[in-house]
């Protein structure tokens, strides 16, 4: 057989693989974020729409700016009529084609079959089916297809010289594509600048490096600009969508101490993530607490992974590209230069997990690239040992891939996934809710609440929950330990006045809404004159 004809047909089994491990997925509904962002958002659903497309925000709320998924959303709802299974078989095809990217990408830094077989794993990595399962996850799939697009073409267009004007500019065009896709595209210039340190300075001298890659980097860095620019043009000067409660209230140094508690489980879903959830957070993952043994453990791998770096920065470029990788992947997500929305979630670990199958990639060659009879054996087995993991992998994707086929379905998998994880009673607590069990909802927000105190949403939530069953007096409790425990969120302070007034306790309303105002919450100003309290210098005043 010929060599491209080898080629063409481990393409084809990576495929197949890929598919197998994906197709389950095919029959899931809409499930979670794609209620909002997809099923109930009307700019979605109308193709004529399209100028404002562009000009929104990706949450209906207006948050983050991703035009392009957006669009993509309301070409496939277009076309399916509202079904989810276009929207499905977009993103198995989207999966199928990173696995064939990334096949490319480890083909540049490493042999043929240790390449193949890291493209293997990563075909079937369970921690990939958040992003495959669940319809949004296509912001993730396109913003990392156009990265490893990216990285891929920046090394073979290397190999030959400096790149021309029309390369950096195809190259700067894809990166602008990944970040109006998702914010992951912004990672893409740290790692071309990671790759030529690492891989293009084996082969070529320091100044002809800087002399070349610079009008590449240069313009890159443009790039960033341009799509930083076009994020504040249309949301405003906001740089995210809103912090996690987690992480909201803490100083910056504390909050880059608590993350380390988060990189042991980093390292465990890149590496063997048999358990799976989709929601993470305190009591479970202890963040905000005082200093753990997960934080320990957490700093050790950071220096143990530093170290490996730096080992194979000459002997393994490929292992050594693989460990950045990681970390500069998981930038955005880290928390280090400000607190984002997510503490830890599966669906960010999808570019980070390129990093790691390239690292696996680059520890298989020294079994698989030796001569001799030991030599065969050992290849053999390693051959071997990889194909039952990428087996696993498999069977472990497609069992996880119907968590996504309804709300039901998620729902019930949540709590036994993450039972000591407060956010997921908060979750299901809201669909129990939406779907009318409010006994449940009721039963799932008290669980939620005994294990974490510290996030407004989920008092406000229950509160709510009593308010409609008509149990204010009840609810009261519930909101004003709220109220006294986030004294600037708005949301629980007026479901207190709303509560105080349906017991007629008038008083304890004006004095809520007082205090709001004496705090700078000038909305609230209202809310006092139509409960006929004057208000003057920003105080409330009963008339006398």
């Amino acid at each position: 057989m010929s060599e491209h004809a080898a080629s063409r047909l481990l393409g084809i089994v990576l495929a197949g693989v890929a598919l197998i491990a994906a197709a389950p997925g095919l029959g899931n509904g809409f499930v979670f974020d794609d209620l909002p962002i997809i099923a109930e958002n009307p700019i979605v659903h109308e193709l004529s729409a399209a100028p404002k497309l562009w000009t929104s925000g990706y949450w209906p709320a207006g948050l983050l700016y991703r035009p392009i998924t957006v669009q993509l959303f309301a070409l496939e709802w277009a076309i399916g009529g509202g079904s989810p299974v276009v929207f499905h078989i977009v993103n198995v095809v989207l999966g199928l084609a990173t696995a064939l990217l990334f096949w490319r990408l480890a083909g540049r830094l490493l042999p043929p079959w240790p390449a193949w077989l890291a493209a293997l794993l990563f075909a079937v990595h369970p921690v990939h089916v958040e992003v495959i399962a669940n319809a949004v996850g296509q912001s993730e799939l396109l913003a990392s297809a156009f990265a490893l697009l990216v990285v891929e073409r920046y090394l073979a267009w290397r190999s030959t010289g400096a790149l021309s004007p029309s390369r950096r500019a195809v190259l700067a065009i894809l990166t602008l594509l990944a970040i109006l896709s998702k914010e992951t595209g912004y990672v893409i210039p740290p790692l071309l600048v990671a790759v030529e340190l690492i891989i293009v300075r084996q082969v070529a001298g320091a100044s002809w490096r800087l002399r070349s890659s610079v009008p590449v980097l240069a313009l890159q860095t443009a790039v960033v600009v341009v799509g930083v620019l076009l994020r504040i043009a249309v949301l405003g000067p906001t740089t995210a969508a809103g912090p996690s409660a987690v992480l909201r209230d803490l100083p910056p140094v504390q909050r880059i101490f608590g993350m380390l508690a988060v990189v042991p489980e980093w390292a465990r879903l890149l590496v063997w993530p048999a358990h799976l959830q989709a929601e993470y957070g305190p009591p479970a993952l202890a963040v905000g607490g005082s200093i753990g043994a997960a934080h320990l453990l957490g700093a050790a791998l950071l220096i143990a992974s530093a170290t490996l770096a730096i080992a194979a920065w000459r002997r393994s470029p490929a292992l050594c590209l693989g460990v950045v990788w990681i970390g500069v992947a998981l930038l955005p997500v880290s928390n280090i230069f400000t607190a984002t929305g997510v503490v830890l979630a599966e669906r960010t670990l999808f570019l980070p997990s390129s990093g790691s199958m390239l690292a696996a990639g680059a520890l298989l060659v020294p079994a698989l690239e030796g001569a001799g009879r030991l030599r065969l054996r050992a290849r053999r087995a390693v051959v071997a040992g990889v194909a039952m993991l990428a087996l696993l992998g498999m069977v472990r994707s497609m069992e996880r891939q119907t968590v996504w086929r309804s709300p039901k379905e998620f729902a019930d998998h949540l709590l036994r996934d993450a039972p000591t994880t407060y956010r997921a009673h908060l979750v299901v607590s809201s669909y129990f809710a939406r779907v009318g069990r409010l006994a449940e909802a009721e039963a799932t927000a008290r669980r939620g609440l005994a294990l974490y105190q510290g996030d407004a949403q989920i008092y406000e939530h229950l509160g709510q929950l009593l308010r409609r069953d008509k149990r204010c007096a009840e609810a009261l409790t519930i909101l004003t330990s709220g109220v006294e425990r986030f004294p600037d969120r708005t949301l629980v302070r007026a479901r207190l006045i709303e509560c105080a007034l349906a017991v007629g306790d008038t008083s304890r309303a004006v004095a809520v809404a007082a205090d709001a105002v004496r705090l700078g919450h000038k909305e609230f100003e209202l809310t006092l004159r139509r409960l006929g309290v004057a208000v003057s210098a920003g105080r409330g005043e009963s008339p006398r």
